[in-house]
């Protein structure tokens, strides 16, 4: 100890730094992982549907409403508002905060994409929360209505997830036209590829479209193809807006091609799109306006969506030519494939068309608007005809906005939530039970059932539609 002390100092921490070194050099030391990680995370599971709330009237305004903010996070995505008709920047994960280059995504990329922060891209103004601000401006009757509002969406959104096929459709005899309808109830709700609930619902309606129009050359449908190509294209315009996927706009250019090149020359769309004159030219020269309406939806969302195809503008403006060439001055309605007659539906699809190919201040439109305002919504008078008039009138209301909405969604809002069935769906107007009647006296059991509770449903969701389409 003596000698110990002796020594000089700096021999004593020599000593003592390798003394310390010795005894750290025994532990093995780990690897550094790396400090930066930005890429798509692809989730460990998947999520399940929120839990529905029990059919309305609700038991107890605090269940319901916790059943609804249950609901209310069965999206991942917020998607931009209807008022923005700019596509979409594509979508990438960034978990650091540093900048990434933004990928195309493909058809194979949506485990990528159910982990998109899609609020970076959206922003933040459309989530569960600002679809509780809207319904409440645009519904009225305050939280209750919230609640019974986005409950008999959600029940509605549960119930079609259900019926879909194995392959990805919806419906039996009218596939196309079901599919494109079933994903345009989720689309209007904000629900993608991303939505945590229903975004695998989705993709697979969206694929089974797309292998249709890649065996078809662009053809979504190969019977009825008036109607059923055009609601299947309206969907996949919607669908690539939202989501700006690059796989989907070889097969949308295609669809849309095909739209434009059936049109007839006065402006309309005919039965199997063809193009010649009707046999009667006095009652019926060319198309008709049901057929057009469906067509004009579809091209307005693709462009919208930013598709660029030969010859869509022009086809829009010769849409509007015939729009205004069937609206009669004296009657205020707009008719079949002349001026004269006019069914509610019918005046509801000339304001639509007007309003959507840039005419909805155009005297049509506001006469058109006018006569609607004397169309009543009587669940149990009604038929199966009665949701696609209600469905074009409630959209071409909501449109116009101001008294024609206050006293349009007074008429429809409590009678067309009141008369939904426990599980989520609504059965043909006029009954109280399903008959199976799709329209016209055509019964498809399994289309009626999913053609009407679409057409319904989007009824509820334009407080809030999320579709680019209604700029």
């Amino acid at each position: 100890m003596t000698r110990f002390r002796s020594l000089p100092f700096y021999l004593v921490a020599m000593l003592l730094h390798l003394l310390f070194l010795l005894i750290f050099g025994t532990y093995e030391m780990s690897p550094a992982g790396p400090a930066i990680i930005t890429q798509f995370v692809a989730p460990g599971t998947k999520a399940e549907a929120a839990s529905l709330p029990p059919p309305p009237p609700p038991s107890s305004q605090q269940k319901e409403r916790e059943l609804v903010k249950k609901g209310s996070n069965t999206t991942s995505s917020t998607p931009r508002p209807t008022m923005i008709a700019t596509p979409l920047p594509n979508a990438a994960v960034v978990i650091a905060s540093v900048p990434t280059p933004t990928p195309q995504l493909k058809m194979g990329d949506m485990t990528k994409l159910s982990n998109v922060k899609v609020s970076a891209i959206y922003g933040n103004r459309l989530g569960s929360a600002a679809r509780g601000t809207a319904i409440s401006k645009y519904a009225g009757g305050g939280s209750g209505m919230v609640d019974k509002v986005e409950g008999a969406v959600l029940r509605a959104l549960q119930w079609l997830k259900q019926q879909q096929n194995s392959d990805g459709s919806w419906g039996a005899a009218y596939k196309p036209a079901m599919t494109g309808l079933a994903l345009l109830t989720f689309l209007a709700h904000g629900d993608t590829q991303a939505s945590q609930a229903y975004g695998e619902t989705v993709q697979k309606g969206v694929q089974y479209l797309m292998d249709l129009g890649r065996k078809n050359n662009g053809r979504l449908a190969m019977s009825q193809v008036e109607y059923q190509h055009a609601i299947a294209t309206y969907a996949l315009a919607e669908d690539y807006a939202l989501t700006q996927i690059s796989d989907l706009l070889t097969v949308l250019e295609g669809a849309v091609t095909l739209i434009v090149k059936s049109q007839c020359d006065n402006g309309s769309w005919n039965y199997g799109y063809n193009t010649k004159p009707g046999a009667d030219p006095a009652k019926r020269p060319f198309g008709d306006l049901s057929i057009s309406g469906w067509n004009v939806q579809a091209l307005k969302a693709a462009h919208n969506a930013g598709v660029k195809v030969p010859g869509l503008d022009a086809c829009m403006q010769k849409a509007l030519g015939f729009t205004r060439a069937v609206y009669d001055d004296k009657s205020r309605k707009f008719g079949y494939a002349l001026k004269g007659g006019g069914s509610p539906a019918l005046v509801g699809v000339g304001v639509l068309c007007m309003q959507f190919l840039g005419a909805g201040d155009a005297k049509e439109a506001r006469g058109g608007l006018s006569t609607a305002r004397d169309f009543k919504v009587d669940w149990m008078k009604g038929s199966a005809a009665s949701p696609y008039a209600w469905y074009y009138i409630t959209q071409a209301m909501f449109q116009a906005g101001g008294s024609y909405w206050v006293g349009w969604n007074r008429e429809f809002r409590d009678e067309v939530i009141k008369n939904q069935k426990p599980d989520g769906h609504w059965p043909v107007p006029g009954s109280t039970e399903d008959t199976g009647e799709v329209a016209h006296g055509r019964k498809e059991p399994k289309d009626a059932s999913v053609y009407h509770t679409t057409l319904l449903c989007m009824m509820l969701e334009v407080y809030y539609r999320f579709l680019p389409t209604f700029k």
